[in-house]
């Protein structure tokens, strides 16, 4: 299954990705940390086909006091899929399988910092993964 997420490892940094603020977001081997109020965002085209069922993975962490939250929302109409991490939670991998309408052309994946200590990194984030299911 081919991640439809462009550097979603962030192997490159914040390449692909766009930030609400800049000065919240920091890239550190592999991952991206995120202070409140921070998120950074991509646009994902679904693919050939449109529609269908997708699978969402990602390592998420967060430091005492902060939470994490992955949105995938898709475009241009439909439900959001939400994956969330509460305070003081060590690496762990969340998941999700949705199923999307035909009429969807993409997806708008959202990380985010939302809870925690304004301006003190303190959600993490790894290997997000999207792939559409055979």
């Amino acid at each position: 299954m081919a991640n439809l997420i462009k550097n979603g490892d962030f192997s490159q940094q914040g390449a692909h990705w766009t930030a609400t603020n800049p000065d919240h977001v920091k890239y550190v081997t592999g991952h991206c940390i995120i202070a409140q109020p921070g998120s950074i965002s991509q646009d994902v085209p679904t693919g050939a086909g449109g529609g269908g069922q997708f699978m969402l993975f990602a390592r998420v962490k967060t430091l005492s006091g902060h939470a994490a939250r992955i949105t995938v929302q898709p475009l241009p109409t439909g439900e959001p899929v939400h994956l969330d991490l509460h305070g003081g939670a060590e690496w762990d991998v969340l998941s999700a399988k949705f199923e999307v309408q035909i009429s969807t052309i993409a997806f708008r994946v959202t990380l985010e910092a939302n809870d925690g200590e304004f301006g003190v990194p303190g959600s993490y984030f790894g290997d997000v993964t999207l792939s559409k299911l055979l």
